[in-house]
C-alpha cells in the first residue's frame, strides 16, 4: 500500500527516514492509502505468517528473513474456563519483539542505514541485535545498568554494542534518541515501523480462529506498542470486512509500574511512574504509545487491570504447569485474566478469551 508518515500531534508530514516529529518531537504514525491495497483472491488460503501480511506493512519486501512466525494458538483450561493462549515465545528470539524487528530492520536496509540503535529493557535489544546481524547492520543497544544480566549476555552474543545507562528505560530512550541524531543511526524500538510489524499478532489470531473474533484479548503492557498495534490491526481487518466486531482489549500491568492503568482508572493523562517491578519486560515508567493504548481500550470497550508481583509469579507457575514457559512480563496478561476471573467469573461466561504470552527470556 501507498502510505505517508505523519506526526500524531501536529500532523506534520515527515520523510520515511524520520523517527520523531521534526517540529514537536512527538511520535509518528504510518497512514496508509487503503484504496491501493490489493490482497488477491487467495489471501485467506495462504499459509499464516508474517510474510503473508507484507501488504499491510510499510516495506517493499522483507530484506532479511522475516521469520515464518505463525505462532501457536493453544486451547487450555483455567479451572472451569476454556482459554486460548497465543504463545509468542516460539518466535526466533523467544518474544513478540521479532515481529517488529523484522519490519524495522527491513526498513533500515531499504533506507540505506548501516547503523541502528535502540533503548531496551532486554527483549527488544535481543531481537534488534539478532535482526541487525542478519541484515549486516551495526546495532547499538542502550540498556539500564541494572538490567537482567542474562539478557545482556544474549544481546552481546549477537554482536551488538551495549551502552549501559544510569537510569530506567525512559532514560535509555532519551540517550538512544540523542545518539541517533548525532550519529545518523536509525532509531529502532517502540516507534511507528515496529508498531506496524506487531499488527501481525492479531492478524494471525483472527485467522487461527477462522475469522471468529474473540470476546476478550488480554496482553501485558509496557510501552503499549502491542496494544495500539493490535487495535490498528483490528481496524484494518474490520475495514476489509474480515471481522464484524471488536474484541474487548484488556491491558495488564504490574501494580509496581502501572502508568497506563492509573490513567485508565482515573480518566486522566498518563503520568510517569518509577518502575519497581521484577517483570523487566514491562518495566516502562512512561509508555510511548500510552495515549494510543488508552484510546484502544476506550474504542473496544476494554479495560485495564493491575496485578501484584505475587500474582505475576503465580501466573508464571501456572503457565509452567500447562507446559508453557514464560518470563514474568510475558505472563502478566495471564495474571490479569486470572485476577478478573476470580473476581467475577460471570463476565467470562460463554465468552471466548485469548491471552498473549509475549516472551520467555
Amino acid at each position: 500500500m501507498k502510505y505517508k508518515v505523519a506526526c500524531t500531534k501536529c500532523r506534520h508530514i515527515e520523510p520515511d527516514n524520520a523517527s520523531k516529529c521534526s517540529r514537536c518531537n512527538s511520535i509518528l504514525e504510518v497512514h496508509f492509502d487503503y484504496s491501493t491495497l490489493s490482497l488477491g483472491k487467495n489471501f485467506r488460503k495462504q499459509k499464516i505468517g508474517q510474510s503473508k501480511y507484507i501488504d499491510f506493512f510499510p516495506i517493499d519486501k522483507f530484506e532479511i528473513d522475516g521469520g515464518s512466525f505463525g505462532t501457536p494458538l493453544k486451547s487450555m483450561r483455567y479451572k472451569s474456563k476454556e482459554i486460548m493462549l497465543k504463545i509468542e515465545t516460539k518466535n526466533p528470539t523467544r518474544s513478540f519483539k521479532d515481529r517488529g524487528s523484522a519490519v524495522e530492520l527491513s526498513k533500515a536496509v531499504e533506507l540505506g542505514f548501516r547503523d541502528v540503535c535502540c533503548a531496551s529493557t532486554g527483549n527488544m535489544g535481543i531481537s534488534v541485535a539478532r535482526y541487525s546481524k542478519l541484515a549486516g547492520i551495526n546495532a547499538t543497544i542502550f540498556i539500564s545498568k541494572d538490567a537482567n544480566k542474562k539478557k545482556i549476555e544474549i544481546i552481546k552474543s549477537h554482536g551488538a554494542r551495549i551502552i549501559k545507562v544510569d537510569g530506567d528505560f525512559n532514560k535509555a530512550i532519551e540517550t538512544a534518541e540523542r545518539f541517533s541524531k548525532d550519529n545518523k543511526s536509525m532509531l529502532c524500538g517502540d516507534y511507528h515501523y515496529r508498531k506496524e510489524g506487531q499488527k501481525s499478532i492479531i492478524f494471525e489470531v483472527i485467522e487461527q480462529l477462522k475469522y471468529k473474533t474473540p470476546d476478550f484479548i488480554f496482553m501485558p503492557v509496557g510501552s503499549a506498542t502491542l496494544l495500539s498495534a493490535t487495535y490498528k490491526g483490528l481496524r484494518e481487518f474490520r475495514m476489509l470486512s474480515m471481522i464484524n466486531k471488536y474484541p474487548k482489549l484488556v491491558a495488564s500491568q504490574s501494580d509496581m509500574c502501572n502508568p497506563l492503568i492509573k490513567a485508565y482508572e482515573s480518566s486522566s493523562r498518563i503520568k510517569y511512574v518509577k518502575p519497581m517491578t521484577s517483570a523487566d519486560a514491562i518495566a516502562v515508567g512512561y509508555p510511548i504509545f500510552g495515549s494510543q493504548g488508552l484510546d484502544a481500550l476506550k474504542k473496544t470497550r476494554g479495560m485495564g487491570v493491575s496485578v501484584s508481583e505475587d500474582e505475576i509469579r503465580n501466573a508464571v507457575i501456572m503457565l509452567k504447569r500447562m507446559g508453557i514457559g514464560s518470563e514474568p512480563g510475558g505472563a502478566a496478561g495471564f495474571a490479569g485474566f486470572a485476577k478478573l476471573y476470580e473476581r467475577n467469573r460471570e463476565i467470562f461466561d460463554r465468552k471466548s478469551v485469548v491471552i498473549i504470552i509475549t516472551g520467555n527470556n
